[in-house]
């Protein structure tokens, strides 16, 4: 690709008074620079917004932030839907936490964590008790870790060392992937001098006793952590109480270039590895075992298999030698294989390939395992001996997901798990594991009428004929005749599938007579290994063609009308909307895009964008078939002037380093520029967040009100 850079500067931000216009939106500074990719010529004006440091950035984004805020002020409710989401939030958030301490905080664990927050602008600080005492103590206070007043620092994972009383706690700053990791003491609560730095979102940390190995990367450019992607992931043993400086190095990546990573677990004191393998030239994935101290590493592989896009096994649970697998290898839908970790490829096949989707393979006790599977919105667990045997089949209600179906204890009698939906918090049940029957152990208490909500799963015809099968929530007396506000909400990438879970704002939502709309398109994983397939890459346009289908069955099944729709989605999903949004404007009233990508021409140039994993998913503008395609839907270059788009609010985190908030800048600069004025183009940036989202408590209330207040403000909901 060549670049040629011809810098035009305007400088300031400056508002141009026009009486015709709906909406003065500010001139953005535009530099004339073009890219070139085979011989085709890409103006991109809005480059320099690519550079945090820009000092023209700063007025811009101010002269965004006057826009949302009056916007904001049109909306006469604000208050009473601020007291509404929080009603909600307190009331049953509260009595979701209090009634039943979720699985990973077991109760045979000798320490009890929690939270506790005395600052809205903070994330909550970690405090600790012995199991059975009366008062935690404060552990971790996030203060203490702030690198200036505006970081936002939050703890993103521990790793608890029982036996030796001691804990590793990961924090992030502002949102960031980047994680460093501190030592506690639990028995006197002292932090230890130990520190580790580099590591990112997909580090791991297992403890050896009192030392531990842990991954970590080269050390980010100044300047550049937002942006350049990380290089030189290196496996270390560190002891504790020496300097990171001081650490041995057990194993070093052969991908110097970042694109491709290796990772770890622990599973019954048993450590193993996934990583590539090169035979004969042949790149192959490897499933390994490590044995590892500190003076030696050298990995055992029990498993080669091919380097195949949307090809995944991985490792469920370990029974004496033998792992089990959950795999698409030979099975689109998914089966399980027994794999004798000290053999080379010695696998058998432990449970066939069904005409129904599994999800997960999870340990049941001592001798049972539980495949979980999914067909037409409902869940079905399988329980099976440990020789393929099927012992029992559960079948839960559509509309309902199934969560913490398992018991890593062999000594276990009883196990716990519960189901949600998307309008109600997790309800509690206890199985028996010796005959594998259940009760209820919990009372669902909310402050309104579950019994009045419905979800309904129906299937709905795309462009090429293909049935796409989707959620469709709301009130169960709601009348289908054309007027219900809807709102439309998809992810359509990495084979991920969209699955039922609570909201208390959606919720609020759903009992104010809204709709929600849920389709699993193609691109995600709903139909099996097939189904991702069928839109990634250069099929990307059958998943955005698959969620304008959803818009267009909606209209025609009187659910909605195009003044009564908005579109909602984040990260894969705000790449979604962003396409659907341009190629189909006049489908939609409104739109929300949440961390979404869409300059697809630049998005390999920064950070993430060019590992593997997003290669697989999107492909290259390096090789032309690539090019082309993402050109073909890229968001950013299929705006046209003079278009009326929907009203569009647009959400990041400032310091998204999966990401970038470039997207959403040089995005909105351009609708601003070339779309008609009679449509509203907003921005809502999150300063101290990343690609998740907001951190603290005030902030988190920011986003969930000027998003709700958009919407029901876009489509007239009334709320009083």
């Amino acid at each position: 690709m060549v670049r040629f850079f011809i810098i035009t500067f305007i400088l300031g931000a400056i508002t141009i008074a026009n009486a015709q216009k709906t909406y003065d939106y500010p001139v953005t500074p535009k530099d004339s620079i073009i890219d070139v990719y085979f011989n085709d010529k890409i103006s991109d004006p809005y480059q320099w917004m690519e550079n945090s440091e820009d000092l023209r950035l700063p007025d811009w984004l101010a002269e965004q932030t006057k826009i949302s805020d009056r916007h904001k002020k049109r909306y006469t409710k604000w208050w009473i839907l601020r007291n509404q989401i929080s009603t909600m939030y307190n009331s049953v958030r509260a009595k979701e936490l209090s009634s039943y301490r979720e699985k990973e905080d077991s109760l045979k664990s000798k320490y009890e964590f929690d939270f506790k927050n005395d600052n809205s602008s903070r994330a909550s600080d970690l405090v600790y008790k012995v199991r059975g005492q009366k008062n935690y103590r404060r552990l971790v206070k996030i203060k203490d870790f702030m690198i200036d007043k505006e970081d936002n620092v939050a703890i993103t994972n521990r790793y608890l060392n029982e036996d030796d009383n001691l804990i590793a706690v990961e924090i992030s700053h502002n949102g960031g992937d980047w994680r460093e990791v501190f030592f506690f003491n639990l028995l006197t609560g002292e932090q230890l001098i130990d520190k580790l730095s580099n590591l990112r979102a997909s580090s791991n940390i297992i403890w050896q006793g009192r030392d531990v190995i842990y991954d970590s990367y080269n050390k980010a450019e100044s300047g550049r952590e937002l942006l350049d992607k990380a290089k030189g992931q290196k496996l270390y043993y560190h002891k504790l109480g020496q300097n990171q400086s001081e650490d041995k190095l057990l194993y070093q990546n052969g991908d110097t270039s970042g694109t491709n990573s290796f990772s770890y677990f622990k599973l019954n004191d048993r450590l193993f590895f996934k990583h590539y393998y090169t035979v004969k030239g042949t790149i192959y994935r490897a499933l390994s075992v490590a044995n590892v101290n500190s003076e030696s590493f050298y990995l055992t592989n029990f498993l080669l298999y091919p380097n195949s896009p949307g090809l995944y096994v991985s490792i469920e649970e370990l029974f004496g030698n033998t792992v089990i697998l959950n795999t698409n290898w030979d099975a689109s839908n998914g089966r399980v294989l027994a794999a004798d970790i000290t053999a080379l490829n010695k696998v058998s096949e432990l449970v066939g390939e069904y005409d129904i989707l599994l999800s997960k393979v999870n340990k049941l006790g001592k001798d049972k395992i539980a495949c979980i599977y999914t067909d037409k919105g409902k869940n079905i667990a399988l329980i099976f001996n440990t020789t393929g045997e099927l012992l029992r089949k559960i079948n839960f209600p559509e509309g309902k997901q199934l969560n913490y179906f398992y018991e890593s204890e062999d000594s276990a009698t009883h196990t716990d798990f519960c189901v949600s939906s998307f309008f109600h918090p997790k309800i509690w049940y206890q199985l028996t594991l010796s005959d594998l029957t259940f009760k209820p152990i919990q009372v669902l208490s909310v402050p309104y009428k579950v019994e009045t909500l419905e979800t309904r799963y129906i299937n709905y015809k795309s462009k090429d004929g293909t049935e796409i099968p989707m959620y469709i929530s709301c009130l169960k007396d709601t009348k289908l005749d054309g007027s219900n506000p809807t709102l439309l909400r998809g992810y359509g990438g990495y084979g991920t599938t969209i699955v039922p879970s609570f909201d208390e704002s959606l919720t609020l939502w759903l009992l104010h007579g809204g709709i929600i709309a849920v389709p699993n398109v193609r691109g995600g994983g709903a139909k099996g290994s097939d189904w991702g397939l069928a839109g990634r890459r250069l099929n990307k346009q059958v998943a955005i063609d698959d969620f304008i289908a959803a818009a267009e069955y909606l209209i025609s099944e009187k659910y909605t009308n195009t003044n009564k729709l908005a579109i909602n989605g984040g990260s894969h999903g705000g790449l979604l909307v962003g396409a659907a949004y341009t190629q189909r404007p006049e489908l939609f009233k409104a739109a929300i895009a949440q961390a979404g990508a869409f300059d697809m021409l630049r998005f390999s140039e920064f950070t993430v964008g060019s590992v593997s994993t997003n290669i697989n998913e999107f492909g290259t503008p390096s090789i032309e078939e690539d090019y082309l395609n993402l050109k073909s839907y890229s968001p950013l270059h299929n705006i046209k002037e003079n278009v009326s788009y929907p009203n569009l609010m647009l959400i990041t985190g400032k310091n998204d380093d999966r990401v970038p908030p470039l997207h959403s800048y040089k995005f909105l600069a351009t609708l601003q520029e070339k779309g008609s004025d009679e449509s509203l183009y907003s921005l809502l940036l999150i300063d101290g967040a990343g690609h998740g989202g907001a951190l603290n408590n005030k902030d988190f209330e920011k986003l969930t009100l000027y998003k709700y207040a958009f919407l029901f403000d876009q489509l007239e909901v009334k709320i009083d």
